[in-house]
């Protein structure tokens, strides 16, 4: 049996960043941002007639938003999206570590 060695790269963590984006690490905090959005949503168990009626948007964006299609959409206004389906944000800034880089933006859901 003959063994092939199959080459690759290891990923930074950040698919934006390593396809050439710019600002990817924007586009990885609206993804992480929207994901949540979408647990919300999924566990709420709301229609998304009355999400979009709640967020004040089309249902065809509340789609989108979920679907993932997320240019149409800044960090603020999700959010905002968030907030008014009754969830509270904290936003905890720390200082880097002195050896280190500083890592970016690292966004997590408790639930």
């Amino acid at each position: 049996m003959f063994e092939e060695k199959i080459e690759y790269e290891k990923g930074s963590g950040n698919i934006y960043q390593d396809l050439g984006f710019p600002d990817a690490e924007e586009y990885q905090a609206k993804a992480r941002v929207a994901s949540i959005l979408y647990n919300i949503v999924t566990e709420s168990g709301l229609r998304r007639g009355k999400v979009a009626k709640i967020l004040g948007i089309k249902k065809s964006e509340v789609t989108a938003l979920l679907d993932g299609l997320l240019d149409d959409f800044s960090l603020d206004c999700l959010f905002s999206f968030i907030r008014k389906l009754d969830c509270s944000i904290e936003i905890v800034v720390r200082g880097k570590p002195t050896r280190k880089p500083a890592e970016g933006i690292h966004i997590s859901m408790p639930f």
